[in-house]
């Protein structure tokens, strides 16, 4: 070896080093503790245990989940404001039933704001419910972030926001959410529940639950979420689709207000949009009746599905699309007050003269 290549080792030699230090640097700007660093005792025949020793060890922390497929026979609580960070590769899946695969509920302590964490996160990876469990519960909550998260096979919930008599929640931002159903045997269910305030979601699918969005409670804003259904075929032919029967894309309760839906899309749901609430506002939103979905189905089984069904309360409804292309598509169906402004109608299967409430008038040139 020359002196040149040498020194050309020991410099490659060193930078690697460096380069190792910096990574264990970079990373333990991200998390505090591993779950690798939790192995299964003698005797535990599932990862529940061990990834409770390590939440119950990482107290207002950052608890990193590495790659890789965990099985849980209970419940995952997490009640210190340790945040969660999973390898996007990381799975939660239900072995047993049980309400939830993961619980959060800061609930004791959120009266005592001067304890709070107001940074508390739980961020990536999969949680599966197996058709057995619902899959998460936020509770107790003020200024939680949970993001780039898959929620698969809720029973009841994919994810349930409590806002319960007593301490509740509030400031919920969730993101890049993904509710993905592709059991059978669920029908009733929804992918997201929420009944806090103040919160936000954004980026949101649901696919193949039910009830896409059901919601309640005071100034929660929902921007570009997408429910759709129809992949789970029907229970027998001709008749609907297991998760179309019923279903509803967003749900807003009678006891809601100040919602918003903004940029939000409705798929082939029985109802698109059903709204209870007061000073509800559904803008720049589209509800799409997709034929693929329902080509096979009895008409019978079709007589009865609405864009807009109001039992009550006040929305307005603002540069809306509806895409139609089967007569039997209820607009709007409803009592108490409603207000459409410039809303577009678009495809075939319009009955002539049917009322398109606030449709833009287009003028030719």
């Amino acid at each position: 070896m020359t002196k040149n290549s040498a020194i050309q080792l020991v410099v490659t030699l060193l930078l690697s080093a460096w380069g190792m230090a910096a990574d264990r640097i970079a990373d333990a700007q991200y998390w505090d503790r591993s779950v690798a660093e939790f192995p299964a005792l003698a005797g535990e025949t599932d990862d529940a245990p061990r990834l409770q020793r390590a939440v119950d060890a990482s107290s207002n922390k950052v608890l990193f989940v590495p790659a890789g497929d965990y099985r849980l026979a209970q419940t995952l609580v997490v009640t210190n404001f340790c945040s969660v960070l999973m390898h996007k590769g990381a799975r939660f899946l239900a072995e047993k039933p049980m309400d939830f695969v993961v619980r959060v509920n800061f609930s004791p302590v959120f009266k005592a704001r001067d304890v709070m964490d107001f940074g508390t996160f739980f961020k990536g990876g999969r949680i599966d419910g197996c058709g057995i469990a619902s899959c998460m519960s936020i509770h107790g909550y003020i200024h939680f972030t949970l993001r780039d998260v898959c929620f698969h096979n809720g029973k009841l919930y994919g994810l349930r926001v409590k806002g319960d008599p007593g301490p509740g929640g509030a400031e919920l931002n969730a993101f890049n959410l993904h509710f993905v159903n592709k059991m059978k045997g669920n029908a009733g269910n929804a992918a997201v529940r929420v009944s806090g305030c103040d919160d936000n979601f954004t980026d949101c699918w649901s696919m193949d639950y039910t009830i896409g969005f059901d919601i309640e409670g005071g100034a929660n804003f929902f921007t570009r979420c997408h429910a759709w259904g129809g992949v789970i075929g029907a229970p027998s032919p001709g008749e609907m689709p297991e998760y179309l029967k019923d279903s509803v894309g967003f749900h807003i309760r009678k006891n809601s207000s100040n919602v918003i839906l903004r940029d939000c899309y409705s798929d082939t749901a029985t109802i698109g949009f059903l709204n209870e609430g007061w000073e509800v506002r559904i803008l720049g939103c589209t509800y799409l009746y997709n034929m693929g979905c329902i080509k096979n189905v009895k008409p019978e089984k079709l007589d009865k599905m609405y864009v807009f069904k109001q039992p009550g309360g006040s929305m307005l409804v603002a540069d809306c699309m509806v895409c139609k292309n089967h007569k039997p598509l209820v607009i709007y169906d409803g009592i108490g007050r409603a207000t459409f402004r410039d809303v577009i109608y678009c495809g075939n299967g319009y009955a002539p003269g049917e009322a398109k409430p606030g449709a833009c008038a287009f003028k030719m040139e």
